[in-house]
Order: C-alpha cells, then structure tokens, then sequence
C-alpha cells in the first residue's frame, strides 16, 4: 500500500515540500490555517483542509490519523507547533516530522516525541556550507599514525551512538556542537543528529575508510 503524507502549514517550506510530494505523486492531506496557501495546489490535490491544527476532532476529521508520514510546518506560533504535536500523537500517526524556528523549540519538540525535528534555514545553510567548502573531513596530522578530524555529520553518522560509532569505525569522538554551543561531555548512549558537527581523532587508516563511507 503506498504511504499517505500529512503537511501541516503551508509557508515557504511547508508548501514546498507538499508540492514536492504532489510532483512525485504521492498521496497528501494537506491542512492549513488559511485558505490562500493552497490555490496553487487546489486542483492537483484532493483532500485539502481549512482547520485549526490544534484542534484534535478537526484532525481526525480530516483524515489526520494514522498516516505513515505528517509534517508539522507552523512558522512563528511555536504554541501552535506543540499543541498539533500532541494531537498529531494521540491520533497515533506513525511518524511525525516538525520544523523548529529555535533550539528551545526543538528540545520541546523532541521531549514530546517526535521523530525528527528539522531547521529548514540551518540545514539549508549547511548544505551550501558543505558544497562551497566541498571538503568533507578537515584534518589534522598529530602524528605519524593519528589524525584528529572535524566534519558536518551527514546521514551515516544521523541516529547512532558515540559508542557504537567508537566500536564500528575505530574512531573517537571528542567534541559535538549542536545549536552553536559545544559539547564536550556526553555518555556512550548520546545519539548524533544530521548537521551536528563533529570533532574526533583516529588513526590514518580508521580516518581513511570513513571518509570514504562519508562521500555520500
């Protein structure tokens, strides 16, 4: 059975990616405060709905239960954010994905449980970041056999633990930045997110290998 999309908020990047879905042929419910964001889209798409978000009949009502994929894309509300978060989880959607317009934001995001919280102009700002400098790994001799590396994590580092990353690629990681601030005492079972950067030391053939596994 093909999957079913949900996008919640249909601003720059809420609307943008509901077109991306309809272009792919996707199905999508679409919902939106307002009217207006959907006249572009109105004839590609069937089930679109003017609701409040928040409100969990309205959702239900609107086919928002359940689906395999919701995106929550409210801008500036953040209450508006959180209280469609904690709809969206009692109507049991199996993945939920929420924009964040601040790192508060997000950590609240998280605690609620949503799968994935996503910072459309950071990460957009990393992208172009990663493909102006094209490097993937900065590095540092510290000696003949060790190299001390810094890098922008992608998806093969997104979701694993310091110490599976320690075991699986004979790396460690000695430093993270996330939301601009550095971390340097994290446990074994802290999970890196995409876009964290990266500070860890290895020998030259553990730094090789992984760079390869990184060039995606």
């Amino acid at each position: 059975m093909d999957k079913i999309y949900g996008v919640i908020g249909l601003g720059k990047f809420g609307f943008h990616l509901a077109k991306g879905l309809v272009d792919n042929n996707e199905n999508v419910i679409l919902c939106d405060s307002k009217e207006t964001p959907f006249q572009e889209l109105k004839d590609r798409v069937e089930q679109i709905y003017v609701l409040d978000s928040t409100d969990k009949r309205a959702l239900k009502e609107a086919g928002m239960s359940e689906l395999d994929v919701v995106i929550v894309s409210i801008g500036e509300n953040i209450e508006a954010s959180i209280l469609t978060v904690m709809a969206l989880k009692e109507l049991k959607n199996k993945r939920i994905i929420a924009k964040a317009v601040s790192a508060t934001h997000g950590a609240i995001l998280e605690k609620l449980g949503v799968d994935e919280v996503v910072y459309p102009e950071r990460q957009a700002a990393f992208r172009l970041l990663s493909e102006l400098t094209k490097a993937k790994l900065d590095t540092i001799d510290l000696s003949a056999n060790m190299k001390s590396c810094k890098t922008i994590a992608n998806s093969y580092f997104a979701k694993r633990s310091i110490k599976a990353i320690a075991s699986e690629d004979g790396i460690k990681i000695v430093a993270i930045k996330r939301d601009e601030e550095w971390n340097l005492d994290f446990k074994d079972d802290f999970l890196v997110q995409k876009n964290d950067i990266l500070l860890f030391l290895g020998t030259n053939l553990a730094i090789e290998e992984i760079s390869k596994k990184i060039e995606d």
